[in-house]
């Protein structure tokens, strides 16, 4: 099973030096990331209202693995889903 947050759900981010989450911080708990297993960029609807994001699939110390994404045009974390 997994849970789906279409519009996600805002967390802290601490990045390293390329932009990559190194941990976050999601309902309280921190979550140090051990491994990333997917990363992509998407941009769409420059002509409308712009998606502008960076995703990560990745695996965390408390045992999540969870997609993340980083709103490039507000600077803003987000976890939109989390796999059972």
């Amino acid at each position: 099973m997994t849970w789906l947050w279409p519009q996600g759900q805002p967390i802290a981010v601490v990045a390293n030096d390329r932009a990559e989450p190194v941990q976050f911080t999601w309902q309280g708990g921190a979550h140090r990331v051990t491994g990333i297993t997917r990363h992509w960029r998407v941009d769409l609807g420059w002509w409308q209202g712009r998606v502008w994001r960076d995703y990560f699939k990745l695996s965390t110390d408390t045992g999540l693995l969870v997609i993340i994404y980083h709103d490039l045009t507000q600077n803003e974390w987000y976890l939109q889903r989390l796999y059972d």
